[in-house]
């Protein structure tokens, strides 16, 4: 199974575009820190990760601002088909 659940601060929301078929796409970053008991000791967590939503996501994601505090639910993929990055494919957001 492939699901990540991220709670996070949006760092940047890039403009709307689209795709070939029209529709919308947004990509955003978001910021998430945190603490978590690892191996018995408490230790910081603190990554930025790339989102990226299409057709009504995306209009609710153009919405929001930097510094919104979200949370976002989807899956992993590559950033595109010869990439090793990682991307988040948004399948719910909340703003919170």
């Amino acid at each position: 199974m492939n699901r990540l659940v991220i709670r996070g601060a949006l760092v940047q929301v890039d403009p709307m575009r689209y795709s070939p078929a029209g529709v919308p796409i947004v990509e955003a970053v978001v910021h998430h820190q945190d603490s978590q008991l690892i191996a018995g000791q408490p230790r910081r967590i603190e990554c930025e990760l790339a989102v990226q939503a299409s057709g009504s996501l995306a209009v609710q994601l153009a919405r929001l601002t930097a510094g919104a505090q979200v949370m976002m639910e989807g899956a992993l993929n590559r950033r595109s088909v010869n990439s090793r990055q990682l991307i988040l494919i948004l399948n719910r957001i909340e703003k919170e």
